[in-house]
């Protein structure tokens, strides 16, 4: 079990893989109305469908709620969602042979774990539990005008628009969602980077940008209270992300300030900006303009091309080729993940 606690809100995150169930119980936000088909639309993105980026893990995943009386929440809101298509078998031959590049190794050093199917507390799969809480956060969000989308900006070495060309609108971002590939520009190429990589037995890694609408300014604080970390906090807890940035991000590395900062003026006794570099925060409070956030994600580990690795029981070295099924690319069933992530620090700090 995994726990997240906030200034008022508290995610507990349970189960494995290849458990008979996984989970979520979300207290301090009894009172409000269960978003029951936000939470349900961010599972049916998130689940594995025929695209060539999934996996062949068919999950129904459809929620169990509990700790909700006349569809408002109570103080402990628990939604839980059974595994049904589980192969244990997959992992066999890998009994006590760490996974390059997944926990499997360091939770043998803190647990003294040999078992690594399916990547047991460990698993993506879990993140289907994240979109439990996500989902009640977002549609909370939403009733406050607050809106999140993210889409692909980069599988591979295959860009695609950002808000760094052009911050698009919301309608827009929702667009793409329903558009075969959710990504701005460029999705054939996209999609033919995640197609080479499955047809060698391989996988990529990708960028996934999210933006924010309606957020209020003057929401944070400053150092350990920052916005930034309240957002990256969440966002690292997905599998996979192994970098997060702001606006620009990395990239202000390489400019000058005269190129970097965001000038201001009054526009009809409003003050906006003139650019957006800094992402809709300074000095970890919002500013009022959309918080847009990059988040990268690693290529999958789990690859079926021979990988050097070693043996824990017969302490000798091994080579291993990862069988059963994953996802050649994670970005875009992370995409509702990364939303719930947003949503999850955002509310916390609102209410």
């Amino acid at each position: 079990m995994s726990k997240y606690v906030g200034k008022k809100i508290e995610v507990e995150i349970f189960g494995e893989s290849h458990a008979d169930e996984i989970g979520a119980i979300v207290k301090g936000l009894a009172g409000y109305p269960l978003y029951e088909d936000t939470i349900k639309n961010l599972l049916l993105r998130r689940k594995a469908s025929s695209g060539v980026y999934s996996t062949s893990r068919i999950e129904p995943d459809e929620p169990i709620f509990s700790g909700v009386c006349d569809n408002v929440l109570t103080d402990e809101f628990k939604g839980i969602i059974k595994n049904v298509n589980v192969r244990k078998s997959d992992y066999d031959s890998l009994y006590g042979k760490p996974r390059p590049s997944h926990a499997d190794y360091a939770w043998y050093v803190k647990d003294g774990a040999l078992d690594f199917s399916g990547g047991g507390r460990f698993s993506g799969r879990l993140t289907a539990a994240y979109c439990i809480a996500g989902g009640e956060c977002l549609g909370i969000l939403g009733e406050k005008g607050v809106k999140i989308a993210a889409y692909v900006q980069k599988v591979g070495a295959v860009d695609g628009e950002s808000y760094r060309d052009e911050c698009k609108n919301y309608e827009t971002l929702l667009g793409v969602r329903d558009d075969g590939f959710p990504s701005l520009s460029n999705k054939e190429e996209m999609l033919s980077a995640i197609k080479e990589a499955a047809k060698t037995g391989d996988s990529v890694g990708a960028k996934i940008e999210c933006v924010v609408y309606g957020f209020p300014a003057g929401i944070g604080d400053n150092l350990f209270g920052g916005l930034e970390g309240k957002i990256a906090e969440v966002l690292y807890a997905i599998p996979a992300v192994k970098g997060v940035e702001f606006g620009y991000g990395f990239d202000l590395c390489a400019l000058k300030g005269s190129e970097a900062n965001d000038g201001l003026r009054y526009e009809n006794s409003n003050v906006v900006f003139e650019s957006n570099r800094s992402g809709g925060i300074n000095g970890g409070i919002s500013n009022g303009n959309v918080l847009t956030i990059g988040v990268a994600m690693r290529p999958t580990p789990s690859i079926s091309l021979p990988q050097a690795t070693v043996d824990l029981v017969t302490k000798t070295n091994a080579t291993i080729e990862v069988k059963g099924r994953h996802d050649p690319c994670l970005a875009v069933r992370a995409l509702p993940v990364v939303e719930s992530a947003v949503a999850l620090a955002l509310l916390d700090e609102i209410i």
